[in-house]
């Protein structure tokens, strides 16, 4: 069984050096992570998805700052489905398919 935590980041930190970290989704058992984060984009931030298993790091997409929030909210309503899924890949699709508007 996963045993699956989500620590938010964000209001907590801000931007540091164009980026700004939102949350991660941590599996406790394999001590593996996906890192949700943003890139500054002009006026905007390109979301972002490492998964420090493998490395690779997916687009989520371009969200404006305004909508930060509303996605911070969305995930969190999300999480109970997610954080039930079989394992961390199975997390990762997830959040890809959920949609940043």
């Amino acid at each position: 069984m996963l045993n699956i935590n989500v620590l938010y980041i964000y209001p907590k930190i801000m931007e540091i050096n164009k980026e700004i970290n939102l949350f991660r989704i941590v599996d406790n058992n394999i001590k593996e992570t996906l890192v949700i984060y943003g890139q500054k984009v002009q006026r905007d931030f390109e979301l972002l998805m490492i998964n420090t298993m493998s490395g690779e790091i997916k687009n989520l997409g371009l969200i404006n700052e305004l909508e930060i929030e509303k996605y911070i909210t969305k995930v969190k309503a999300k999480e109970n489905e997610f954080t039930a899924l079989k394992d961390l890949n199975e997390i990762e699709k997830y959040i890809l398919n959920l949609s940043i508007n």
